[in-house]
């Protein structure tokens, strides 16, 4: 984390003591939905910038605050981790239904957001459990063609999809199941995406999934 210096983190399958060093202002998904330690948490926001937390539809699996001032602008953050094959307030996984539904709660809340923060900039960010690479690797299609479909509607860009998914550009079966999404009327300029660490495979035990970075710019 150090050697990526971000200045906004989205942390997932997390904890409240695990973030960057440094000044840094936090807000932790504060529901949990199954047995867990003290502290354990789906979603972790760390942003150097003064942050306010925001209500969401699904306060254990998903986080959102509010900065109104950055060096992009005016922001709102929503993090976030998409059921897989498993079930989701009781609706089943099977056949993406519980992503589905999943989905479609946090599709209202980036649509209520964008109503209540007209001038913000969107940041959707986390684990999606659906890849949006050029060739598959996770998830299904039904699923990744309504994860498609959801961020078009609400015209986010997922800067970590396609030819820009930084973990599937070699030989190793990986790709981006952890997706970074910004709202289209920003305009960003996407500078470069990153994986971490830059090695075939994630570093097990630490974490079966790589970190996923992007650089913007808004000039």
């Amino acid at each position: 984390m150090a050697s990526v210096e971000a200045d906004i983190w989205f942390l997932t399958e997390t904890h409240e003591n695990v973030g960057p060093s440094g000044l840094f202002h936090h807000h932790f998904s504060c529901e949990p939905d199954r047995p867990s330690g003290l502290g354990e948490c789906w979603v972790g926001l760390w942003s150097k910038y003064e942050m306010e937390p925001l209500p969401v539809s699904d306060p254990a699996r998903c986080a959102a605050a509010h900065l109104p001032d950055s060096p992009l602008g005016e922001l709102v953050l929503f993090g976030c981790v998409l059921p897989w094959s498993t079930e989701w307030r009781g609706i089943p996984g099977a056949g993406g239904q519980a992503f589905e539904a999943a989905l479609a709660l946090q599709h209202a809340d980036w649509d209520r957001l964008e109503t209540r923060f007209p001038k913000a900039t969107l940041i959707v960010a986390g684990d999606f459990n659906q890849d949006l690479a050029v060739k598959h690797y996770y998830g299904s299609k039904r699923k990744r063609t309504l994860l498609e479909d959801a961020l078009r509607d609400a015209k986010l860009v997922p800067f970590t999809a396609g030819p820009n998914d930084p973990t599937a550009r070699d030989s190793a079966p990986y790709a981006c199941i952890d997706h970074i999404c910004v709202s289209e009327s920003a305009g960003w300029t996407l500078n470069s995406t990153a994986r971490w660490p830059d090695t075939p495979a994630p570093v097990l035990p630490l974490s079966d999934h790589f970190g996923v970075s992007v650089e913007v710019s808004n000039l």
